[in-house]
């Protein structure tokens, strides 16, 4: 897990991503597994979402099923949980070799490359600088065109236009845009 010694990890979100290579022909029974084990978590405290992705290719049949939980104590409940077991053990059936996991949380969420789920997050200060380059000027252009609104949304309303619009754009826009445009800095690429 990659978490800094100071990092006090228990009050962050946590993202959990696992790969699993699934057998050949073998692919619905993943998908419907995928679909059931999410269920499953939704019963826990603190459960965020999951999202199931599939292989682009059949010569590529690694699958990845990502899951967030708001604090590590809380995806801990899941991850001993005797529910959790039952659903891995299914798994066994229609997979193959070894599941790769990694956790992230906080800002790493942000730095990780499309078909590369189980890159190394980049050290924190790298992030730091990222972050701070796609924010500031995000941040000044959503004000710009916030201010442009009417008049009648003053305050809190607009605060909480402007903090929507931004995150939005840095979550699904410019946040995977700057990880692509950095990565020669962010990740130590092996070719």
């Amino acid at each position: 897990m990659s978490v800094s010694k100071n990092q006090n990890i228990d009050e962050e979100s946590v993202t959990v991503i696992v790969s699993r290579r699934v057998k050949l022909g073998r692919e619905k029974e993943f998908e419907e597994w995928a679909v059931g084990i999410s269920r499953e978590a939704q019963k826990f405290e603190g459960f965020l979402g999951t999202k199931n992705i599939q292989p682009s290719n059949i010569t590529n049949s690694n699958s990845v099923v990502i899951i967030k939980f708001d604090r590590y104590k809380n995806l801990k409940k899941w991850e001993d949980s005797s529910n959790r077991a039952k659903w891995i053990e299914k798994a066994s059936d229609f997979t193959e070799g070894d599941v790769q996991v990694q956790k992230i949380t906080g800002l790493e969420y942000w730095f990780t490359l499309p078909k590369t789920p189980l890159q190394t997050p980049p050290p924190r200060y790298k992030m730091a600088i990222v972050t701070f380059l796609a924010l500031f000027p995000t941040i000044n252009f959503v004000n710009l065109i916030v201010n442009l609104l009417p008049g009648a949304l003053q305050g809190s309303l607009r605060m909480a236009i402007s903090v929507m619009v931004t995150v939005s754009l840095m979550t699904y826009v410019i946040m995977p845009f700057m990880t692509r445009l950095f990565k020669f800095w962010l990740f130590k690429i092996h070719k």
